[in-house]
């Protein structure tokens, strides 16, 4: 019986898991069978081996399917990836399970983009050995062939520059990821929304700003007139919303992510220890909800509602005094607490009927009946 649940857990995690086409080159990497499905721990020792200190930039391209690979051009007839199909020692794994992930559990990882013309937001730093993330950051107008070829044209010019260098990968971004969320752009002319911008150091978009007291059910409207930016050092920017009393807040930069620290309203501290996104994209949450910071004698009465805030630090990442906001960074991940909670659930509805099932078909009827004209039947013990 244990063996059918096995299978059944076997199957239920197959179909939780992302497969997702890998390209790969730069490297003599080790072949599998075209119809065969790399596990993730396999595929991270794979890549493992063959990176060691070398540093790896993976493109990752949103819906990417092997369908993909077979796509072409209805003018020229010649294939979307023209480009890449000439490179040397290259490798192709059809199905590969979670390989984002996998790549992220074998060393340390950043996040860069490059634009439609070629440019990346950030320089590679080939002397950290490190696992770069790069993602496409361009118009979605275009049809999907000439999206791919422009994809192809620029992943080949990067490469060429970096040749010996670096090793190289092609996959799908993950449906959880950043780059597969909605773009989010802001207006200062937006009239339902309050935008402030600090030069290249801060660009900040709400709706609604409140502090809510629980206490005496009262709530308190916060409407800033300027937003002062002071940068205390190079990882660090004190942030004054003007208002009576004014809002205070820090941003910091840590491993590549900016954070929202010390958040502080008439002299009452809130808790903002989940407002990160990293350098390259903008923090966003609909309806963000901080805490007040209290003991555990006497806890807070206090929270700090912000509405469709939208935020974001490039520490240096842009020089641009008036850049747009980055691709979104949701507050809320793709797997909520709900869904979780359900996905369990009917795994075990599931187990417990498969497990019936198995039962009712061990059930056998009696293969024996007693003649009562004839002998009765004598069962012995041993039988």
């Amino acid at each position: 019986m244990m063996k059918y649940v096995a299978a059944l857990l076997c199957l239920l995690s197959l179909a939780l898991a992302e497969q997702a086409p890998v390209f790969l080159w730069g490297v003599n990497s080790e072949a599998k069978p075209a119809l065969t499905t790399v596990p993730k721990s396999e595929f991270a020792d794979i890549i493992s081996s063959q990176k060691k200190d070398n540093t790896l930039i993976v493109f990752l391209e949103n819906g990417l399917t092997t369908k993909d690979f077979s796509c072409t051009n209805e003018l020229t007839s010649k294939s979307c990836y023209a480009h890449l199909q000439e490179v040397p020692e290259k490798n192709f794994y059809s199905s590969v399970e979670d390989p984002v992930d996998a790549l992220k559990s074998i060393g340390e990882y950043e996040y860069n983009s490059v634009d439609s013309t070629g440019k990346l937001s950030n320089n590679f730093d080939l002397n950290d050995g490190k696992i770069v993330f790069v993602t496409f950051d361009d118009s979605s107008d275009s049809s999907r062939a000439a999206c791919l070829e422009s994809h192809d044209s620029i992943i080949t010019s990067i490469s060429k520059q970096l040749n010996g260098k670096a090793i190289f990968m092609y996959t799908t971004a993950p449906q959880t990821s950043p780059v597969a969320l909605k773009r989010e752009r802001r207006d200062a002319t937006d009239s339902n929304g309050v935008v402030f911008q600090s030069g290249a150091d801060l660009l900040l978009y709400y709706t609604s700003l409140t502090v809510v007291n629980s206490k005496d059910q009262s709530t308190t409207t916060l409407t800033p007139t300027s937003m002062t930016v002071t940068k205390t050092n190079a990882t660090a920017l004190s942030v004054t919303l003007t208002s009576t009393p004014s809002l205070t807040f820090d941003v910091t930069l840590s491993g590549g992510y900016f954070f929202m620290t010390n958040v502080k309203w008439d002299n009452i501290l809130f808790r903002s220890n989940d407002v990160y996104a990293p350098t390259d994209f903008s923090y966003y949450c609909g309806n963000l909800t901080l805490n007040g910071k209290g003991t555990a004698e006497e806890p807070s009465t206090y929270s700090l509602h912000w509405n469709s805030l939208q935020f974001q630090a490039p520490f240096g990442s842009t020089t641009d005094e008036k850049f747009v906001f980055g691709d979104a960074w949701h507050c809320v991940g793709f797997f909520t607490g709900g869904i979780l909670s359900g996905l369990l659930i009917v795994a075990l509805l599931l187990t417990i009927t498969f497990v019936g099932v198995c039962w009712m078909m061990d059930i056998n009827t009696m293969d024996r009946f007693d003649d009562p004209k004839g002998k009765t039947i004598t069962i012995n013990a041993s039988e």
